[in-house]
């Protein structure tokens, strides 16, 4: 039967049937569903594709907050640190309420930490970006899942970065440079003897030895360049050579 011969109120219901099923509104859900499926398979860059298509559909939506957490894991899956700590960075400051927060705050550590060297010899500023980070995550999160990892590290980082500054102190020592080999390793045991005894005494066993080398070089022509001769007497720094000793007899290592 053709439109023209349908009586006025068959074509009326006709049409708005017809009108109904074109504006009827896209559920976000299933699009959602949809946009994750590439996650879900472990297709990180279609998914960010996808995932990012929905978020710039369904702004308002709450799938779409979770797009942007599944975006910011993508990018760590495919190992592009740069950008997960940046897309979590802004989820946390978009949603600082939501129960995701501490997994977030802890992944922008792990994001930081993936870059970081391991190597002793080099610099070491991710490392730290990533302790506090987590240190962030224990301040705001003490009762959070993911504290006792963040806790152990912690410890790890600090450690890296110790033996980092050892080997910038060794630098020193090995240049003859003995006044800034005092100073770093002296430095060194004192920041680190009551979590890493066995490398403050190592530490404290080079500063002795350097103050041992300045007593032995007083009467060089180092004095403009050197600070703890023109506050030590030859004396001084024999004396602050055997004291340094005494300080590391006490410790394990």
């Amino acid at each position: 039967m053709s439109i023209s011969k349908l009586t006025p109120l068959l074509l009326l219901s006709f049409l708005f049937n017809c009108s109904d099923k074109q504006i009827s509104p896209v559920k976000p859900e299933h699009i959602f569903v949809e946009a994750k499926e590439p996650y879900d398979d472990g297709n990180f860059e279609i998914a960010i594709n996808r995932l990012g298509e929905f978020k710039a559909r369904f702004p308002y939506s709450k799938f779409a907050t979770e797009s942007e957490l599944l975006i910011a894991d993508s990018h760590y899956q495919l190992s592009q640190y740069a950008e997960s700590a940046a897309y979590y960075e802004q989820f946390i400051k978009l949603h600082p309420k939501h129960p995701k927060v501490p997994f977030a705050q802890f992944r922008i550590g792990e994001s930081y930490w993936a870059e970081a060297p391991e190597e002793s010899n080099r610099e070491q500023d991710l490392t730290k970006k990533a302790i506090a980070e987590w240190e962030r995550l224990l301040k705001n999160y003490p009762e959070s899942t993911y504290s006792k990892k963040a806790q152990e590290l912690i410890k790890k980082g600090l450690k890296r970065i110790a033996e980092s500054d050892l080997f910038v102190a060794e630098f020193y020592c090995k240049q003859s440079i003995w006044h800034a080999c005092a100073f770093r390793h002296l430095n060194l045991a004192e920041k680190i003897k009551s979590q890493f005894p066995a490398l403050a005494k190592k530490s404290y066993k080079k500063a002795s030895s350097a103050f041992e080398k300045m007593a032995n070089n007083f009467e060089t022509n180092e004095k403009d360049k050197n600070l703890y001769f023109k506050k030590m007497t030859k004396e001084d720094l024999k004396k602050k050579s055997q004291e340094l000793i005494k300080e590391s007899q006490h410790l394990p290592g």
